[in-house]
C-alpha cells in the first residue's frame, strides 16, 4: 500500500523564490514588465511579493528610467528559509500547531511530532541557497 501525503508551500512562498531566482540572473536591474514576462506572472503581483522582500533586505528597487529590482545580496546567501521569513509564514503540517487555543494543547501526544518534522521542513529550507539551486548543485541530504 502506499501514501501520498501532500504539503502545500503558499503561493507567495513559491512566487517569491521565483522572483529571486529570476533576478538572480545575470542581468543585473530588471524592471517590473520584463520580470512579469520572464515569470508569466503580473507586474501588479510582482510589486506586491516584492514589499517584503525588500524589507527583509533580500532585493533592491532602483528608482529612475533604467529602476527594477536587482538582488540585494550574493545567491549564496540567500536560503529559502529567508522567504519564508519575510512573508511570515510557518511551516504547519497540522492546524493544532499554530493554535495555542486548541483544548488538547497540554494532553496531546501528536502535537511534539507535528512541531518536531515542522521544525525538519524548516531547518531543510535553511540549508538550501540561491546559488545551490542555479548552479544545479542542490543536493539531496536525505
Amino acid at each position: 500500500m502506499s501514501y501520498i501525503i501532500t504539503m502545500k508551500i503558499n503561493t507567495k512562498i513559491r512566487y517569491g523564490l521565483r522572483m529571486l531566482l529570476t533576478l538572480a540572473e545575470p542581468n543585473g536591474v530588471v524592471n517590473t514588465a520584463e520580470l512579469g514576462k520572464k515569470m508569466q506572472v503580473s507586474p501588479k503581483y510582482l510589486r506586491k511579493l516584492a514589499g517584503p522582500l525588500e524589507k527583509h533586505e533580500l532585493i533592491r528597487s532602483v528608482q529612475g528610467i533604467y529602476g527594477g529590482y536587482a538582488l540585494n545580496k550574493k545567491p549564496g546567501e540567500i536560503f529559502i528559509s529567508s522567504i519564508f521569513d519575510a512573508f511570515d509564514e510557518k511551516i504547519n503540517l497540522s492546524g493544532c500547531t499554530g493554535d495555542e487555543t486548541c483544548p488538547q494543547n497540554e494532553n496531546c501526544l501528536a502535537r511534539p511530532v507535528w512541531e518536531y518534522l515542522e521544525k525538519l521542513i524548516y531547518d531543510g529550507f535553511y540549508q538550501i541557497t540561491l546559488a545551490e539551486i542555479l548552479e544545479n548543485k542542490f543536493q539531496r541530504k536525505v
